[in-house]
């Protein structure tokens, strides 16, 4: 009876161990995968096996689940945050009131020859122009919410629009003309500059740039074409509303946008 349970016992400690051993195997085998996609996110599965020696056969599906598992770890939260830097944009709105109004209640008349008043504070900046034409610009980190917020700082609280219905109405307008995001990463990046889009989409993208050399800058506008040609369609719209086209008026219930 002795021997027997001896022999049992004996059998369930290598068993025991063999388990650790496997699983120790594992978790290091797990580490190193993970310490060179730190060093390098490119490698292969396959590429991974011949630099830490495994038989690719073998540990192909292993690699291959580590290498997605290390994609998502959050930990260290792999995968670039975007910030937005000074995002700008505009809205037409005719019924804001007086201008002249404005430059007692903190706006500044420019010296310039279109006369446009301009509003500055922590948030960005106001452009109005006699056109009814409102230009905005927010600063970093922007945001819709700091663009609205903008728009009632100039407006709102100084008592040119004292109607809530015609802020939601000018708020709703809003339009984005652009703006620059920057996705960091890790490390340092070589310098590069596409523009090949920047006619027909307004996209320029670059990398390493001495303003954020460890990370990816997307550069984006809305093209002049596209708001021209978004401003003629509503002139088409409104001559044929006129006229009681159904098309028409279906048409103008839609908010307009190049990109929809």
């Amino acid at each position: 009876m002795n021997l027997t349970s001896n022999s049992k016992h004996a059998s369930q400690q290598n068993r025991n161990l063999n388990g650790s051993n496997v699983s120790d195997r594992m978790d290091s085998i797990r580490f190193r995968v993970f310490q060179k996609l730190d060093q390098n996110p490119l490698l292969s599965p396959k590429f991974l096996c011949t630099l830490l020696k495994l038989p690719y056969a073998n540990y192909r599906n292993y690699i291959t689940k580590l290498r997605s598992e290390w994609k998502q770890y959050h930990k260290i939260e792999r995968g670039s945050k975007c910030s937005s830097h000074c995002v700008r944009g505009w809205v037409d709105c005719v019924v804001l009131g007086d201008r002249g109004l404005a430059v007692g209640v903190g706006w500044v008349l420019s010296r310039s020859r279109n006369r446009f008043l301009f509003w500055r504070d922590r948030l960005g900046r106001l452009v109005w122009y006699e056109s009814g034409r409102v230009s905005f610009w927010v600063r970093r980190p922007a945001s819709e919410a700091k663009v609205k917020q903008l728009m009632c700082n100039g407006f709102a609280w100084t008592g040119l629009i004292a109607d809530n219905r015609v802020l939601m109405a000018m708020l709703d307008a809003i339009r984005f003309k652009g703006a620059h995001d920057v996705y960091a990463t890790d490390q340092r990046l070589p310098y590069m500059r596409i523009e090949k889009y920047r006619d027909s989409n307004g996209i320029v993208i670059k990398l390493g740039d001495r303003t954020h050399p460890n990370a990816v800058e997307v550069e984006f506008s809305y093209p002049d074409w596209a708001e021209r040609n978004e401003r003629l369609l509503s002139q088409v719209l409104g001559i044929l509303g006129n006229q009681n086209q159904p098309t028409a008026k279906h048409l103008a219930g839609e908010k307009l946008s190049y990109v929809s």
